[in-house]
């Protein structure tokens, strides 16, 4: 019996030693929970913006699958598209950061303009009578006169008939009938200095003299003496030089910019060295259809009459945002056909692309409307190659290289051109065939294109390439070429060539659309014509040389913008005007 019972004690005795043991020997139920929620996904983002999150899996705002953020990868570090760069690759590429940081952005806007006499200024002189002009003062367009001075005397029946009956009336003592008669004499614009005159003398005036109703010139002369007037006959117009008006074309894209009231500044070429102030006095409520620019007016004080109608003018507006805005500087900016991205700088080498949304922008900053937050850190120098590599971390699908070039004509505004990367910075409307919202890009130039042929504020139609998912311009229609700045297409001969300045001297022939006679004057080469490598197709350039070329007015200098060799020599352009001055 007793050799029974011990192997049950025993065996009893490893069981419970077995179950207090247990515990020990495996992991509990929590830390089984635990280990599980280590890869529990939390929520699903964009590859390129992370701030755009989903509860369940999908497709970004830019079509790309959205990628689980895990609750072991909750720091912005460990976010998708995070890379990291060494210490040592950092300097090598120059890697520059700055903070995105309020501030107030002020934005420097240039146009031209011309000098228009102030037609709130300008008085018509109409005759309230028939009659005949008997003498005239004025004897041309032009004439200077001083408030007060007698412009005409003229013989009026009507006048004559007028005041007799005043005469009567104060004969016969009648208050009403002497308050009627001398409202008419009032009423034909009968100097009251002339009715006095007939209370004292009482004697009808034949001839009745009429006066300057304020100083300054006379234009639009259309009467000499003997003519014949009548009620509605444009006599002479008499124009005020105290004040005058600029009419300045702004491009569409500042149209927001600017406000009435705002003070600019104003240079004039034939006063170099003095700088005005004016203010915009008013905005036009529509474009200009051909040139797209918005028309501007500008009220100048003009008390020593050294301003003259048709004048051209450089005008500059400095707009401002007023409150600070969160901006970083513009060349943290990657701005491709389908977002516009920055690189942040998360610390420890660590860098992420991050979609933006652009505001305002000036030439250093950008106004930054949505994707950052203040005190964010972001690349300035170096980004390219750091956004590469984390687009291709990201998955990125906008890498994938197209099969075929895909062509689209668009009409484009051009805001900046770099001859020497041959590239031009310009708007674009939306591209529906590539899904592409409208905005502003870099562009480069096909080697069949001259940089020179474009400026700033330019618009026309351009062909688009797209090639592995990158897109360039290909072709231009130059028929389509309008702009905001003054140009004109003329002949002329050289008469100098001022290399070392890039100044060429040019005896040019006249220029109908301006109404302008032939002039030698100075020109001075674009950035692309006054290359020491120009354009295939610029023709060198030596003194007596005949040329077709078109120029530009920008602020004070006449800038050449393309030259050509015309088919036939043209004529002497300085022989001809000194053959002129002669006779």
């Amino acid at each position: 019996m007793s050799r029974f019972i011990l192997p049950i004690i025993t065996l009893i005795g490893g069981l419970a030693a077995g179950y207090w043991l247990l515990p020990a020997a495996q992991p509990s139920a929590p830390a089984q929970s635990a280990a599980a929620s280590e890869d529990e996904i939390l929520y699903w983002v964009a590859p390129m913006d992370a701030s755009f999150r989903r509860d369940k899996p999908g497709k970004s705002p830019m079509g790309m699958d959205l990628v689980p953020v895990y609750a072991n990868q909750s720091d912005a570090s460990q976010l998708p598209g995070t890379v990291s760069v060494s210490a040592a690759i950092e300097q090598s590429l120059g890697v520059t950061t700055s903070r995105a940081e309020h501030r107030p952005l002020t934005q420097s806007i240039s146009a031209t303009g011309v000098i228009e006499l102030a037609e709130d200024k300008l008085i018509h002189i109409h005759p309230r009578v028939s009659g005949w002009i008997e003498t005239l003062a004025i004897t041309n367009d032009g004439q200077a006169v001083t408030r007060g001075d007698t412009l005409y005397t003229l013989y009026s029946p009507e006048l004559v008939n007028a005041q007799e009956e005043y005469l009567l009336a104060r004969a016969r003592g009648s208050q009403s009938l002497i308050n009627a008669a001398r409202t008419r004499l009032s009423a034909l614009q009968f100097p009251d200095a002339l009715i006095e005159q007939l209370n004292s003398k009482e004697q009808v005036m034949q001839r009745v003299a009429f006066k300057a109703p304020q100083t300054g010139f006379v234009t639009n002369l259309n009467v000499r003496p003997g003519f014949y007037v009548q009620p509605g006959t444009t006599m002479m117009e008499i124009a005020s030089l105290e004040d005058v008006w600029l009419h300045a074309d702004v491009p569409q894209r500042f149209a927001s910019a600017i406000s009435e009231g705002d003070e600019v500044n104003v240079s004039v070429s034939a006063y170099p060295e003095r700088q005005l102030t004016a203010r915009v006095d008013f905005i036009y409520p529509q474009l200009n259809a051909r040139t797209r620019t918005l028309k501007v007016r500008l009220a100048l004080a003009n008390s020593d009459s050294m301003l003259k109608p048709d004048m051209f003018a450089a005008v500059r507006f400095a707009t401002s945002t007023g409150q600070p805005v969160l901006s970083v500087p513009r060349s943290a900016l990657i701005r491709t056909a389908s977002n516009t991205r920055v690189v942040l700088a998360l610390g420890d080498g660590k860098y992420r692309s991050a979609s933006v949304t652009v505001g305002r922008l000036t030439p250093e900053f950008a106004e930054i409307t949505a994707g950052l937050s203040a005190g964010d850190e972001v690349v300035t120098n170096g980004l390219f190659l750091i956004d590469s590599e984390s687009a291709i971390d990201a998955d990125l699908d906008r890498i994938t290289p197209s099969a075929t070039d895909d062509s689209q004509w668009l009409t484009v505004t051009v805001d900046a051109v770099d001859t020497s990367a041959g590239t031009v910075t310009a708007q674009h409307p939306p591209v529906d065939a590539w899904n592409w919202p409208a905005m502003t890009m870099d562009f480069a130039l096909a080697d069949s294109i001259d940089s020179s042929e474009l400026s700033a504020g330019m618009t026309l139609r351009a062909e688009l390439t797209r090639t592995d998912g990158m897109a360039r311009i290909t072709d231009i229609d130059r028929d389509s070429i309008q702009s905001s700045a003054q140009s004109a297409t003329v002949e002329g001969v050289i008469n100098e060539v001022m290399a070392n300045s890039n100044i060429i001297n040019i005896s040019r022939g006249p220029i109908e659309k301006w109404g302008r006679g032939p002039a030698t004057m100075d020109f001075v080469l674009s950035e692309a014509l006054a290359n020491p490598v120009p354009a295939a197709s610029t023709p060198a350039l030596t003194p007596g040389q005949s040329i077709r070329f078109t120029f530009e007015i920008r602020g004070d200098d006449f800038v050449i913008t393309h030259i050509e060799s015309p088919a036939e020599p043209v004529m002497d352009m300085s022989q001809d005007m000194n053959h002129d001055a002669h006779h």
